[in-house]
């Protein structure tokens, strides 16, 4: 069993490493359907076609397992992952791989953003399995569902020098060991699923200690350890934004408490970071947005994939970085990102889109698809796209734009790129210009001018496609950044375009006589209930947008879910939420989430939800379990402390006493509004008291409210800690004042 446990496991972080391959569309009409095809998943309907005879995750494939004696393989992925669509190709569709499968196995597809309860089970089984887990993951699990083996990416042949054995080998060599070692596997399975539950409660186990800025401090210092001065990237490669990192540094940055040296490394290191993302390829110089990561180490050469919560994420850190530095450069890439956002990932209800793939046909008369075929260039179509010969220099120059291509020596595979380019800044404006001989304005001119003829081409080409999915939790983190950019620059439309998208789960996902939440809308709603992840993200957004729009009926809403996420998932004995119910469907215990990656843990957004909440509706027990919740990662925190930055910011309301910032404004004076908007102050939180239904609705639960008023009818604000206010502060001037002395910027 030891040799096969490490055998194949090529390419551990599948759709961590990208390899632009060529395939035919996996989707054959004359093929016969098979069951996924009735399915709302986009990724498993991918896989309808297939002659695998899949079956959606349920008890009708575990029950055939059961009756017919036979092993399930569990594959999950999502419709937007490349190395997914690889072995859809050349595993999936192969009609030999497909009948030995159809034999001896039942063949289970999962979307894991679909389960995201199903994925982090089996991942977690991959993870300690192997060191390394991606997808598409590909499990092997009795017919109890307990796992015994599994990996990533398999695949069919040596094409790729792979040295281990093949996919086909690999399944010969599962189906001989179940034939004659049925009861062994069945034993390990168990041993496996015990340690594993063991090793999940472990992870808050003992963890009771307070959290302070010390605590920090020394994240900021984990993070110097690790950031690469040259690349601005945390690490090595491949790259990825990591935008709760960032929102994390910036915010320590301008804390009392952290000594001033190193609050200013803390700063450099984000913006560092900020700008190597703004001028690499990881940024759509043309469309706007991010994509999903840079595959080399100087974020130079991207996976072509863009994800709405790196959209969300990175929106919010762009703005945070905007309010601590007042540079317009970090507005830009925030706006150029939210009408990305608004332009090609909006349901016309006004929900939020998924994902686009990073795979697109090269034109309409194209049969196969190549990976980021709809973002690069060749310099022909460059030049046909701009045709003045000044704007076609002013590009190649900016954009470093080569005959062969501009991908980073190394690149794999660079025969896939070659005679293509990736757009890239090269140049700062100011070295164009004087290059060029013309005016700084001038330059920012033709870019414009450059960037326009460019998305014009580019809208004639195929576009990716699109996962059409509004998910619940992405929602939530969209919400929130378009409810705090539309706040922080002053633009009523990124808020209004939040409250559309929080009535579009309001109407279509959310039962409020139940209180029931759900995961995910496309066409429909989904029969998936809302995880911990969509009411922490969706909370989270309700907020923001209560605070952007003086609207109670977010912040009524968002309470609504807080108890309803509470009674579902908290942890009455050790503190935090688990990520899922406890279910006959999910043989493990409950886990927690206790790490911040691509986007912050439930519980690093739930603990700061709960200690925001409990500040406007003066509610105890939100401040404790808000209490509770840090506590419970306080051990992985102490051990690891870059492990949860999105925690630390959340304890700056649990440790430090909340900033109460009331507005009691003058009717169309938002004088007041904009000095709290434009500063960065970790652990502030705005009430409205507008003399209408935010102040009615806030008194209700906040005597002091009630009585905060517009001194001689001009705009009023109170700067309060834990409800003792400082003088009214009547001007924009003297409510910069008392801003400014509360962090260090």
């Amino acid at each position: 069993m030891s040799i096969f446990l490490r055998a194949n496991l090529f390419l551990a972080s599948s759709c961590l490493f990208v390899a632009s391959l060529t395939g035919a569309d996996p989707i054959t009409p004359d093929q016969e359907p098979n069951r996924l095809v009735n399915e709302q998943s986009p990724y498993l309907q991918q896989h309808a076609y297939n002659p695998v005879d899949w079956f959606p995750w349920g008890d009708e494939a575990f029950e055939k397992a059961k009756k017919e004696g036979k092993i399930v393989l569990l594959s999950i992925g999502y419709s937007t992952c490349h190395w997914c669509h690889v072995m859809n190709r050349e595993s999936f569709s192969d009609p030999e791989i497909a009948a030995y499968l159809n034999e001896h196995f039942v063949c289970v597809k999962v979307d894991r953003e679909e389960r995201p309860d199903v994925d982090t089970v089996y991942m977690t089984f991959v993870q300690q399995l192997t060191g390394g887990g991606g997808w598409p993951l590909n499990v092997w699990l009795t017919p109890e569902r307990k796992p015994f083996f599994g990996g990533t990416y398999f695949a069919p042949d040596n094409r790729r020098g792979n040295r281990g054995a093949t996919f086909p080998e690999l399944l010969n060599r599962i189906q001989d060991m179940w034939t004659n070692d049925r009861d062994g596997i069945i034993e390990r399975s168990e041993q496996m699923l015990l340690a594993l539950n063991e090793y999940t409660n472990q992870l808050t186990e003992g963890a009771n200690d307070d959290l302070d800025t010390i605590a920090i401090a020394a994240a900021i210092d984990a993070f110097k350890q690790s950031f690469n001065q040259r690349t601005g990237a945390f690490g090595t490669g491949p790259n990825f934004p990591s935008a709760a990192n960032l929102s994390f540094l910036l915010k320590a940055s301008v804390l009392k408490e952290i000594d001033t040296e190193k609050g200013e490394e803390a700063k450099r290191m984000a913006l560092a970071s900020l700008d190597a993302i703004a001028e690499g390829g990881i940024q759509d110089h043309v469309g706007g947005g991010f994509h999903r990561y840079t595959v080399d180490g100087e974020w130079k050469l991207p996976h072509f994939e863009k994800m709405l919560y790196d959209q969300a994420t990175l929106i919010t850190a762009y703005t945070d970085a905007w309010k601590a530095t007042g540079n317009d450069r970090y507005r830009e890439i925030a706006e150029d990102a939210i009408r990305y956002v608004l332009r090609d990932m909006r349901h016309a209800e006004g929900g939020f889109y998924s994902a686009e793939d990073a795979e697109s046909y090269e034109s309409t008369e194209s049969t196969h698809k190549r990976e980021g075929a709809f973002y690069v260039w060749s310099e022909d179509q460059l030049h046909e796209a701009l045709e003045e010969e000044a704007l076609i220099k002013f590009a190649t120059v900016y954009y470093a734009i080569q005959a062969s291509r501009n991908a980073p020596r190394g690149s794999f595979p660079l025969e896939e790129l070659e005679g293509y380019n990736t757009l890239r800044i090269n140049a700062s404006m100011d070295a164009m210009a004087n290059q060029l001989e013309i005016a700084a304005s001038d330059a920012e001119a033709m870019l414009k001018k450059v960037n326009a003829k460019l998305f014009t081409t580019r809208e004639t080409r195929p576009r990716p496609h699109l996962d059409d999915k509004v998910i619940t939790a992405w929602n939530g983190l969209a919400i929130s950044a378009l409810a705090q950019a539309g706040q922080s620059f002053n633009q009523t439309a990124y808020i209004e375009a939040a409250a559309q998208a929080a009535s579009f789960i309001e109407s279509r996902l959310y039962d409020p006589n139940t209180q029931r939440l759900t995961r995910l809308f496309r066409d429909s709603p989904s029969n998936v209930d809302a995880f911990s992840d969509d009411y922490a993200y969706l909370i989270q957004g309700l907020i923001d947008l209560y605070e952007a729009s003086a609207q109670p009926h977010w912040l009524d809403w968002a309470n609504q879910l807080q108890q309803a996420q509470i009674d579902r998932f908290y942890d009455d004995a050790a503190g935090g939420f688990f990520g899922f119910m406890a279910t006959e469907d999910i043989v493990f215990a409950q886990s927690k989430d206790s790490f911040d990656g691509a986007i912050p843990s439930a519980n690093s957004i739930s603990a700061k939800n709960l200690a925001r909440l409990a500040q406007f509706f003066d509610n105890e027990d939100y401040a404790n379990k808000a209490l509770q919740t840090v506590r419970a990662f306080a051990g992985v925190l102490t051990e690891s402390p870059m492990r949860m930055p999105a925690l630390l910011d959340a304890a700056l309301f649990v440790v430090k006493k909340p900033i109460q910032i009331v507005i009691a404004s003058s009717e169309g004076d938002r004088s007041l509004n904009s000095i709290v908007n434009t500063s960065l102050i970790p652990n502030r939180l705005i009430m409205h008291a507008d003399a209408g239904p935010s102040q009615k609705f806030l008194g209700q639960h906040l005597e002091f409210i009630r009585s905060a008023q517009a001194i001689d009818g001009n705009s009023t604000a109170y700067v309060c800690e834990d409800f003792v206010c400082q003088l009214p502060a009547r001007s924009p001037e003297a409510l910069r004042i008392q801003l400014n002395e509360l962090t260090r910027q």
